[in-house]
C-alpha cells in the first residue's frame, strides 16, 4: 500500500508561515520534533498528529513580523559573512599557491600598513 503524502500549512491568519518555519527550525522545534519522532536508521518521521500537536508559541501579528524581519536580516549576515569566508579561503589558497610555486616572491608583495 503506497502512502499518501499531505500537506500541512498553518492557519495564516493567525501565524505567518515564516514565522512558523523560524520556530520549528529553532532548538526549542528542533527539540519538540526529536523527541517526538519515530527514529530509524539515518532517518526521522513525523505523523500529522504529533506535528499538528506542535505546541506553536503564538505572539501577535506585528510581533510575528518583527521576528521574521531579524531573522531574515540575520540569515542575509550570515550568508554575507560565509561568502567571504569563501571568497578570503579562495584567496588564501591561490596567493598560497603562488607563494610555494614561485610564481610570487614575498619581497614582491607590497603589505599596506
Amino acid at each position: 500500500m503506497t502512502e499518501r503524502l499531505q500537506k500541512w500549512r498553518p492557519h495564516t491568519e493567525r501565524i505567518s508561515s515564516e514565522f512558523f518555519a523560524y520556530q520549528s527550525q529553532s532548538p526549542y522545534g528542533k527539540s519538540y520534533f526529536l523527541s517526538v519522532a519515530h527514529k530509524t536508521t539515518n532517518l526521522a518521521c513525523i505523523n500529522t498528529t504529533k506535528l499538528k500537536a506542535f505546541p506553536v508559541l503564538l505572539p501577535p501579528q506585528d510581533q510575528q513580523e518583527d521576528i521574521v524581519e531579524a531573522c531574515s536580516s540575520i540569515d542575509g549576515k550570515i550568508r554575507n559573512a560565509t561568502n567571504k569566508k569563501t571568497q578570503l579561503q579562495d584567496l588564501f589558497r591561490t596567493l598560497l599557491h603562488q607563494l610555494m610555486t614561485a610564481k610570487t616572491r614575498v619581497h614582491e608583495l607590497e603589505i599596506g600598513e
